[in-house]
């Protein structure tokens, strides 16, 4: 909850509505701006530059998922030659190569 309290200081994700406990109520809609948020962060975005990527006029959820899908496919093929450099230095050490 700590991070939700954070993103709302930041102007980056307020609740919909508050309880008179002061607790912040998330809908729907602040759902998908807290995915758009994990997104941008996981592609290395700063909170930020995200905060001013998703409160642009004009800003379109479907290109931007679409935009995430692709980085995201690439950051996963590079992470898989890593992975494929690494099992085969482990297999030259092991004198399996």
């Amino acid at each position: 909850m700590r991070t939700f309290h954070y993103y709302d200081e930041v102007e980056l994700l307020e609740p919909e509505s508050r309880g008179e406990n002061s607790y912040g109520y998330y809908g729907e809609k602040a759902v998908a701006a807290l995915q758009q948020i994990l997104f941008f962060r996981e592609l290395g975005f700063s909170l930020e530059e995200t905060r001013e990527i998703i409160t642009k006029p004009g800003f379109d959820v479907l290109q931007a998922l679409e935009s995430h899908q692709s980085l995201l496919q690439k950051k996963a093929e590079r992470i898989q030659i890593l992975r494929n450099t690494i099992d085969k230095t482990i297999g030259k050490i092991k004198g399996e190569t």
